[in-house]
């Protein structure tokens, strides 16, 4: 009897073995669009199991974060990560089944440059356009402004220091945004000396202005205290600093007054005052 039980197990075992090897399980997902999709389109994927069985469940994941049960699904996540779990109904071996897409969209890529600013603190700068590519030619684009939205065009000028997005639209309507920082080049105020002594023991014995190195552009004047002009320089260098001189003779020890003018190309002169003081 004892070996009759033993056989009997085995027949079902043996059977059991047969019957699971005959219900592999998986699952497909299938999108109602295939292929690079423009950013933010509604894409439908859909479960289609193989041996689910009649109430198969569904666990639908996106970026990793579980979003839905159901046989069905819809996103517009740009490059999203599907990823679809399903348990069989059927009583199979290995009854869990996966399967994951990529949502795959459309990007569209513009070459441009940016020319490095010469002017210190220069508060515009222009922007060139070089090359579209991705997606389906041809392209419209402009560039958005706060004021207004520029037309297409190969040059923008005088722009603004900020950052700008140009909006591409390619043949199949698909937008892409790609946005342009403008730089400047940041420079320290100029920073005038206010006391100078020309006594010829090396020592602040030239009147220098401080950073005025970054600022080549410039006329400076000295004046005495009638209003006559002691000293007039274009293009100012420290290295060759005024010495307190006038018509080559030494002036007083007094106060005189000096106007300090930068001049640039995208900005306005401006123009520093104040007073410079002779010790000896």
């Amino acid at each position: 009897m004892l070996k009759k039980v033993i056989f009997y197990t085995i027949g079902l075992l043996v059977g059991s073995a047969e019957l699971f090897s005959q219900c592999p399980v998986s699952v497909e997902i299938i999108a109602d669009q295939s292929g690079e999709v423009c950013r933010n389109t509604l894409i439908n994927f859909t479960a289609q199991p193989t041996n689910g069985g009649t109430n198969p469940s569904y666990v639908w994941m996106v970026n990793g974060d579980t979003v839905s049960t159901n046989t069905t699904l819809s996103s517009a996540i740009n490059g999203a990560h599907i990823e679809l779990f399903m348990t069989s109904s059927n009583g199979c071996a290995q009854p869990v089944a996966s399967a994951s897409q990529y949502i795959i969209n459309t990007e569209i890529n513009v070459s441009y440059s940016v020319p490095e600013p010469t002017e210190c603190n220069q508060p515009k700068n222009d922007v060139a356009i070089h090359d579209i590519t991705g997606g389906t030619a041809p392209y419209s684009y402009y560039l958005h402004t706060n004021n207004e939205d520029l037309a297409q065009s190969d040059y923008y000028a005088d722009l603004p220091i900020s950052s700008y997005p140009l909006i591409v639209t390619d043949a199949n309507s698909c937008v892409d945004t790609t946005w342009i920082p403008l730089t400047t080049k940041e420079c320290d105020p100029i920073q005038p000396m206010e006391v100078f002594t020309p006594n010829d023991d090396g020592i602040f014995d030239k009147w220098y202005i401080l950073n005025l190195e970054d600022y080549p552009k410039n006329k400076v004047y000295v004046f005495d205290r009638w209003g006559q002009r002691v000293y007039y320089k274009e293009n100012y260098e420290n290295i060759d600093a005024w010495d307190a001189k006038y018509a080559g003779a030494n002036l007083p020890v007094t106060t005189f007054y000096y106007v300090i003018e930068l001049e640039f190309e995208k900005q306005e002169t401006q123009v520093y005052k104040g007073a410079v003081s002779i010790l000896r």
